[in-house]
């Protein structure tokens, strides 16, 4: 990362996400995943929500590989990550219906694997 790039280089910023705790996750749990080792897998999928009609909510999907294992990363769409996305050169492309299906019945398998 360009050490001119103010907006993505904060120093010791460590956030901590798991997707078995929340749906969501912020620019700065990408941040701290990239930075602990995590890589980037392929472009991000980009999921658009209208709330009420009037304003524009953009859910980047990320999938995320260390050591052999695989993370899924759903991360809140907002200048901070947009920038982090264009310095890293990470592609986004915009999800399918029928990848947005498929997400959502894995995501509703796993609540109800966790409330189990």
């Amino acid at each position: 990362m360009p050490t001119n790039n103010f907006h993505v280089s904060y120093p010791d910023v460590n956030r901590y996400w798991s997707p078995l705790c929340e749906p969501y996750a912020g620019g700065d749990a990408l941040l701290t995943a990239m930075s602990t080792g995590w890589k980037v897998i392929g472009a991000a999928q980009e999921e658009e929500f209208w709330l009420g009609g009037l304003r524009l909510v953009v859910v980047l999907h990320f999938t995320l590989s260390k050591a052999g294992q695989t993370m899924k990363m759903r991360v809140l769409s907002n200048p901070f990550v947009r920038r982090l996305v264009f310095f890293e050169k990470i592609g986004v492309e915009p999800i399918s219906a029928q990848a947005l299906q498929q997400r959502r019945a894995r995501d509703v398998d796993t609540v109800g694997e966790r409330e189990a």
